[in-house]
């Protein structure tokens, strides 16, 4: 089976296009790719179906209903036929969450600018979560954001990501409209970026008055920033890179469930 490695600002993901034909991985098989040691080594993988469809698994085999990095790299894989030519062009990506269309600018096969409408941010009230106060919010599925040092991601998320069968971001301001996040993942822990993190984090200070709709918002991650936009009925989208690392093929005996994967690189 063919499969590809990607990332988005270090989010990085096993990609398999099974478009033409297929089913997505069990979950055990799932976990062994992103397994760092034994496996490929991934926060998730992602599976494109018929119908344009991207089901997402993460490292732990859950599946999340949406997830940004992800979505900018099938778009990037889809529309430049993968990674094999550059491209520029428009696709609407299905997802657990609903339709996400996106806007892919790709002057080289291999990595190029994504631009994906993440849809409508719903917020709830402020509440208590552990020892802090958190705004929900939902991009499709769950977050909570609080307005605190980013590194308390690494201390106090998994307690409250466990709690709250949520995503955690820690949110601090570092000038006007931009922002550092430190993220707890469900279903993934720590990552280097999560897009759907970075797009609650903008409809949140949106919301505070921190940020002007319809202006570019900074976030940036341990893996780099993101551009978001929140629009007047808090529609977001976001805008960042996506890139192919490798091509390769997983083996034979590496396709069936529990075994061992191991795979050969094959020219990138």
């Amino acid at each position: 089976m063919r499969f590809a490695k990607l990332h988005g600002l270090g989010n990085d993901f096993v990609l398999l296009d099974l478009r033409t034909g297929g089913v997505a991985l069990p979950r055990e098989q799932a976990i062994a790719l992103c397994d760092r040691h034994r496996g490929i080594g991934a926060d998730g993988v992602l599976t494109l179906l018929a119908g344009d469809r991207m089901l997402v698994q993460n490292s732990d085999g859950s599946v999340p209903e949406m997830c940004g990095n992800g979505a900018r790299c099938a778009a990037l894989w889809m529309v430049t036929d993968g990674c094999t030519r550059p491209g520029s062009g428009s696709l609407v990506l299905q997802t657990d969450a609903g339709p996400r269309p996106c806007v892919v600018t790709a002057s080289e096969p291999r990595r190029g600018l994504v631009e994906v409408d993440m849809g409508v941010a719903e917020l709830s009230a402020p509440r208590r979560v552990g020892a802090f106060e958190a705004l929900p919010v939902s991009m499709g599925n769950p977050h909570r954001v609080i307005f605190g040092d980013p590194s308390l991601a690494t201390r106090e998320g998994p307690a409250l990501c466990l709690a709250e069968t949520a995503n955690i971001e820690f949110v601090a301001r570092l000038g006007p409209a931009r922002y550092e996040v430190g993220v707890f993942e469900r279903g993934a822990g720590l990552t280097q970026e999560c897009g759907t993190g970075a797009c609650a984090v903008a409809a949140a200070v949106v919301s505070r008055g921190e940020a002007s709709r319809g202006s570019p918002i900074s976030v940036r991650l341990p893996g780099g920033e993101l551009t978001l936009t929140v629009d007047a009925d808090n529609r977001v989208r976001m805008r960042g890179p996506a890139e192919r690392v490798f091509l390769s093929e997983l083996l034979s005996h590496a396709e069936s469930a529990g075994q061992r994967h191991t795979a050969s690189r094959l020219p990138s």
